[in-house]
């Protein structure tokens, strides 16, 4: 079949504009004979430590002004509270994650992982965007290396994906000004250096073009090639509402079913062999959606999601999934499903 094996940005271009069931069968192939037939997931639960963001994006949501009624930044006891929750319920990931406040001091963040590790070693902490910790770089003063190298001390393991949007200034200018495409790419850069592996994502379902989609997979399999560090790529999709793109009429409605389709195959065509892990993200697609993707080249449908609130302050979503739950839409898939750890081990077969 061709363009099987090496697939360059013509390629990709020419490939958006053919039939889905023809990109279908190029990603499914492509996917069974990376990973076989196992669907994988990990059981996670969110933490947002704050929701005031002085960047304030187009694109988000989530974000509150420090004097709107629901603002609020969490202490130390408050996100140790969140995580004694989180063990209750059994998972093994924490994903934290907030806005960009001055008050985030590198040192805010080191006694959270080492308290956090005190208490629960075995949890992974999967923590902060290249973004947040651009920022908390330029708020205190410091080298992203040194950040990088506090926090992995601290008891920092891995690194979420976000704030990649799209890797292209001229759409970034519109959706998120204040990011800086190359800078997430330096930051992730610097990150695989010092042995911290971390996802990699792309919101799409806004402004962008096809190119644009691709000229971001390309970025990141080229960074790919150089560090090795990516562990998942992971779809995002766009939800406007609530966004200040909505009320601008720049986007009025989510991405139609056949463009996620080309999303998912084009996204594991274009990886493949670089990140083989390629992950529909449930909670913007839901459930029985994203199980239906996994048909165009997916392989992980991301985790339980357990407390998830970025998504959900765009528009109100089914909530967390259980372990069973993911395993049951894995299933409906027809493949093999399995909990995994943050470093996509097998934990067990469901």
């Amino acid at each position: 079949m061709e363009y099987l094996d090496d697939v360059s940005f013509s390629d990709a271009v020419n490939l958006w504009y053919k039939d889905i069931h023809y990109l279908a069968s190029i990603a499914d192939t492509k996917r069974r004979r990376s990973v076989g037939d196992v669907v994988t997931f990990v059981s996670n639960f969110n933490i947002n430590y704050t929701n005031v963001c002085t960047y304030r994006c187009p694109l988000c949501a989530f974000y509150r002004e420090p004097t709107d009624p629901d603002a609020y930044f969490m202490s130390i006891e408050d996100i140790l509270r969140k995580v004694a929750e989180a063990v209750s319920l059994g998972v093994t990931e924490l994903h934290i994650v907030g806005g960009m406040i001055p008050e985030l001091t590198v040192e805010y963040f080191e006694v959270m992982f080492r308290e956090i590790k005190r208490r629960w070693p075995w949890l992974t902490i999967k923590a902060l965007t290249a973004t947040e910790i651009a920022y908390i770089a330029k708020v205190n003063k410091m080298s992203i290396r040194e950040v990088l190298e506090r926090l992995k001390d601290a008891g920092l393991d891995a690194m979420p994906g976000g704030g990649a949007e799209i890797l292209n200034h001229d759409v970034m200018k519109v959706i998120a000004p204040a990011k800086d495409p190359d800078e997430w790419l330096r930051v992730m850069e610097e990150a695989h250096k010092l042995g911290i592996r971390t996802n990699a994502t792309m919101l799409y379902g806004h402004i962008e073009k096809p190119e644009h989609i691709i000229e971001h997979l390309f970025k990141i399999r080229r960074l790919q090639e150089k560090t090795g560090g990516f562990l998942t790529f992971i779809l995002l999709k766009f939800k406007p509402w609530n966004t200040e793109l909505y009320r601008k009429g720049l986007v009025n409605d989510e991405a139609p079913a056949p463009y996620d389709a080309k999303v998912v195959a084009l996204s594991r065509i274009v990886l493949d062999g670089f990140i083989n892990n390629i992950s529909v993200y449930w909670v913007g697609y839901g459930k029985k959606y994203a199980s239906a993707l996994l048909a165009y080249g997916g392989s992980d449908l991301v985790g339980t999601a357990y407390s998830e609130k970025i998504f959900r302050s765009a528009k109100p979503h089914e909530g967390y999934a259980t372990l069973d739950e993911l395993a049951h839409y894995a299933r409906t898939a027809e493949r093999i499903p399995a909990q995994r750890d943050t470093f996509f081990n097998i934990l067990r077969y469901l």
